[in-house]
């Protein structure tokens, strides 16, 4: 099991459906949990975001939001990867150079943004075989046929 911890805000200005969002809080949770960003829904995932908590906002089954108050997001994010027990199973979402330097000191794995978000696709576009040649059905039947002609002296 993962463990995601997102640099909230961050994560938010990367993403176009999110930028007009009032609920941004809530919205970010919903869009990570509808696109399956962080994989198996038993990955955990922690969004951190500067600022107090505003009403109304709720976490899903494995998402859990943080407010950093009087601190910044970036001590909240230092202070949860030096009191995890499994840094290796932990991953960090963030542009912040200084927290990408200090998910490498702690030994756990940082993703920028851009990284995070394009995982999705690439998967996708492997999943779905963007990548690969389409061939129709009836060139399949015929290869097939001329296969069996050649290997099965049919």
């Amino acid at each position: 099991m993962l463990r995601y911890i997102i640099d909230g805000f961050n994560l938010v200005h990367k993403v176009p459906a999110l930028k007009e969002s009032a609920r941004v809080h809530c919205d970010l949770i919903h869009y990570l949990a509808h696109h399956r960003f962080t994989g198996s829904a038993n990955n955990k995932v922690i969004i951190v975001f500067d600022g107090y908590p505003k009403e109304g906002v709720t976490t899903g089954k494995s998402a859990r939001v943080i407010f950093s108050c009087a601190r910044s997001a970036d001590e909240v994010i230092k202070e949860l990867l030096n009191t995890t027990d499994r840094p290796s199973e932990t991953v960090v979402v963030s542009d912040d150079r200084e927290i990408r330097n200090a998910v490498r000191a702690a030994g756990a794995r940082s993703l920028r943004c851009s990284e995070f978000l394009g995982a999705k696709k690439e998967q996708k576009s492997l999943k779905t075989g963007e990548n690969e040649k389409e061939i129709s059905y009836p060139l399949q039947r015929e290869i097939t046929e001329e296969m069996r002609r050649i290997w099965l002296k049919e």
